[in-house]
């Protein structure tokens, strides 16, 4: 979604809605998959020095549970607002050398921003135990840990020093 600064005047609100495709950008697959669509709905208000934006999205995203890894349909609503500068030096406001602003990225940001960071799967249950593994608490870890003997230091048993 792209807006022209030069079309919007002064002190007036103007609302843009658009469908921002998503599906070329790729993830890190632990833990979103990939966004199914993305629907932005934004309201720009120019202020000569300051360009102010309501950002409102509704998305389905596809993430991972975090206990089977089977894909989780989320349907994620999220507001925010931006403020863009003609000051490249103001710490409150991005900075864009240009009239025409594209909103993709910061859309992008709030909408991976409000995704849950752990998902879980209705229904989903923590494997107990399988093949090679077992689940256990970390105090459980902590006690079998202080239990086991490492071989790899006995040899230093045997080391006799003078004794002078």
């Amino acid at each position: 979604m792209k807006i022209n600064r030069a079309l919007l005047s002064f002190g007036n609100s103007k609302t843009f809605t658009e469908s921002i495709d998503f599906s070329s950008l790729t993830f890190d697959g632990s833990h979103i998959r990939k966004i199914e669509s993305c629907e932005a709905t934004v309201i720009a208000t120019d202020y000569d020095d300051i360009l102010r934006i309501e950002v409102k999205i509704d998305a389905k995203v596809i993430g991972i549970c975090a206990y089977t890894l089977e894909d989780v349909e989320l349907s994620i609503k999220a507001e925010d607002e931006l403020t863009f500068s003609d000051d490249e030096n103001d710490q409150d406001s991005y900075y864009e050398k240009s009239n025409i602003i594209d909103l993709d990225e910061y859309i992008l940001g709030i909408l991976l921003a409000n995704v849950p960071v752990r998902i879980i799967k209705k229904g989903a249950k923590l494997p107990q135990n399988g093949k090679n593994y077992r689940v256990m608490s970390e105090d459980e870890y902590e006690k079998e840990k202080e239990k086991k003997h490492d071989p790899r230091f006995d040899i230093l048993d045997t080391v006799e020093f003078d004794e002078d």
